[in-house]
């Protein structure tokens, strides 16, 4: 299992893993740990919905340590759905988009997704870029 500050999976590998199972478009994809923060995938209307590049940072920084925080504290969030012991999602519709959390071993993953994308073959790719599954 990767470091939760150790090295990620690699961004091109994450991203055609991800862009082969989606549907439908995949507008946003960032991994984070307790440390960090990678941004893999950035699409244009995501980057038209913020005023400039540190507002959408901040914004996203803000929901992944939500996330942890949220997972940390409580270990899970009510109403999510465990794929496996270790792996945690939750799937909330926002403006135009879905928004797909993923936490698996100290790692999370953000995608922004079709609203009527189907979650649970995102969360096995996502658990398996993150160490899990």
């Amino acid at each position: 299992m990767a470091s939760v500050n150790g090295p990620g999976p690699d961004s091109d590998v994450a991203m055609d893993a991800i862009n082969e199972t989606a549907q439908g478009d995949v507008s946003l994809v960032a991994i984070y740990g307790a440390t960090s923060f990678n941004l893999f995938h950035v699409g244009e209307a995501v980057r038209q919905s913020f005023g400039s590049k540190p507002e959408l940072i901040d914004h996203l920084s803000e929901l992944a340590e939500e996330t942890r925080r949220e997972f940390m504290e409580r270990g899970l969030f009510s109403g999510l759905s465990p794929v496996q012991n270790s792996v945690e999602y939750q799937f909330d519709e926002e403006d135009s988009h879905g928004v797909l959390q993923v936490y698996c071993g100290g790692r999370g993953m953000l995608l922004f997704v079709d609203p009527d994308e189907e979650v649970e073959p995102l969360v096995r790719t996502a658990s398996q870029l993150l160490g899990g599954m």
